[in-house]
């Protein structure tokens, strides 16, 4: 029987898919087809993508995960990324060299009363509920480190929230909720359509394929993508409860919700704060959740024991510490969320397909009990097309500045981490990045 949470020291690692996999259909690609899905003579990424799972552990797949449901999807080579057709080159030709964080919307006096649906519907506000989504700035820190070599700028375009049509004023109930919103950016404005929420989270829903025709709309001549950040819930289609972002790759745009990502929300979703990322790939956790589905747990092999002691796996689990309870931790929390989420979206963007070969930052997600369970590091195959964007298109590099450049951007990652240590931002995800980041540096050459 698994230790009690509070108990649990971490000690044994699932570092391959868990018990459930092959009972959800999904099987890790070879280290052969891993190897051979990275055209390159760069024997650094090849052995990347071969190097033992202490570094790279593959996708844990569990009960109700995005591959539990879809197991088939088909991965993506750097070779089949590097063709696609609705791909954008990143050549300096295109003069399209920076990525462009937009800041939430603010609200024009006449929708004041959409403040009120940025806040969750529960029993309690407990001591968080002074808490604000976190500021532009602090992604537009993370998204320097994480597309290393980029420009990462705020949106210069003002945005706010506007009345659209007689019928958008103060409704008088909060059912009576205005068909349309505005979203007035620049010179223009944007018809967003509003419903109520499904599952009644929140007061009220923004229609996401509004957003995006408004984001698209705004996209700077030299922007290589735009992230948009709404405080709001949002949805794509009818059938959707809600949608957490999204990015429409070819378009070079994507929005991102904050309100979902609530550190308030978490009671309501049933997140364990104490196995999120890296304390998610603790073996006794896994085996809990396999359970579920009838799956017994095994004692851990002699493999799993000795590939549990060292590595930068075991070096993240050992730096998480997770604290929930003041607010400058419910912030970084939230933060943490965030940054994974826009970098994910904006890895879309560069045309980067939901990765299925590692756990990795591009895998997709079927709810917010797994998204807290995935790392924000990029898997070598991810971040070998990020690489080959960036240094071979946008600055003409080869296999050395390819090289360099993944060094550089190991290192700005362990000092980003640091950084956010000293002004009170550290939690679990943090510390552990910066602490696998460290170690993946010996690796490297």
């Amino acid at each position: 029987m698994p230790p009690a949470k509070n108990e649990c020291r971490h000690k044994v690692l699932q570092l391959n898919p868990s018990p459930f996999a092959p009972l959800a259909g999904y099987t890790q690609p070879t280290p052969q087809k891993r190897a051979a899905a990275v055209p390159t003579s760069d024997k650094s990424v090849k052995n990347a993508v071969l190097e033992l799972a202490q570094s790279f552990p593959a996708p844990l797949v569990l009960p109700h995960d995005e591959l539990n449901y879809d197991p088939d999807d088909p991965p993506q080579s750097v070779k089949e990324w590097l063709h696609m057709d609705s791909r954008n080159d990143m050549s300096p030709k295109y003069g399209r060299d920076t990525i462009y964080i937009g800041r939430v919307p603010t609200f024009q006096k006449k929708v004041e009363f959409m403040r009120d649906w940025t806040t969750p519907i529960i029993d309690s506000l407990l001591q968080l509920q002074d808490v604000s989504s976190p500021d532009a700035d602090l992604f537009v820190d993370y998204l320097k480190t994480f597309y290393h070599g980029m420009k990462v700028k705020i949106l210069p375009t003002s945005l706010s929230w506007t009345t659209w049509g007689a019928k958008s004023s103060q409704p008088r109930r909060k059912a009576n909720l205005p068909k349309y919103i505005g979203l007035a950016h620049g010179t223009q404005c944007t018809r967003i359509r509003v419903r109520n929420a499904p599952d009644g989270a929140f007061t009220a829903q923004l229609n996401l394929d509004d957003i995006i025709d408004a984001a698209i709309a705004m996209l700077p001549a030299d922007a290589y993508a735009i992230c948009l950040l709404v405080d709001h819930d949002i949805h794509e289609s009818d059938e959707d409860d809600f949608c957490c972002g999204r990015a429409y790759g070819g378009s070079r745009v994507s929005v991102v919700q904050t309100a979902r990502y609530n550190p308030l929300l978490d009671l309501r979703e049933g997140i364990d704060r104490a196995h999120m990322w890296p304390l998610s790939h603790c073996k006794d956790f896994v085996d809990e959740l396999c359970a579920v589905e009838d799956v017994l747990p095994k004692p851990a092999t002699k493999q799993q024991v000795a590939m549990s002691k060292s590595g930068a796996m075991r070096a993240a689990v050992d730096a998480a510490v997770v604290n929930t309870d003041s607010l400058d931790s419910a912030q970084a929390l939230w933060f943490s969320r965030l940054a994974r989420t826009v970098s994910h979206e904006l890895g879309h963007c560069f045309g980067i397909a939901h990765c299925v070969y590692f756990a990795c930052n591009m895998q997709g997600t079927a709810g917010m009990k797994e998204d807290v369970r995935q790392p924000p590091y990029l898997c070598p195959m991810c971040e070998a097309k990020v690489c080959h964007a960036i240094v071979r298109e946008l600055q003409n590099g080869g296999e050395q500045e390819k090289r360099t450049w993944t060094k550089e951007r190991c290192v700005s990652t362990r000092d980003f981490c640091a950084r956010l240590q000293d002004v009170d931002m550290q939690i679990a995800m943090w510390r552990g990045l910066g602490a696998w980041s460290t170690a993946r540096l010996e690796t490297l050459p």
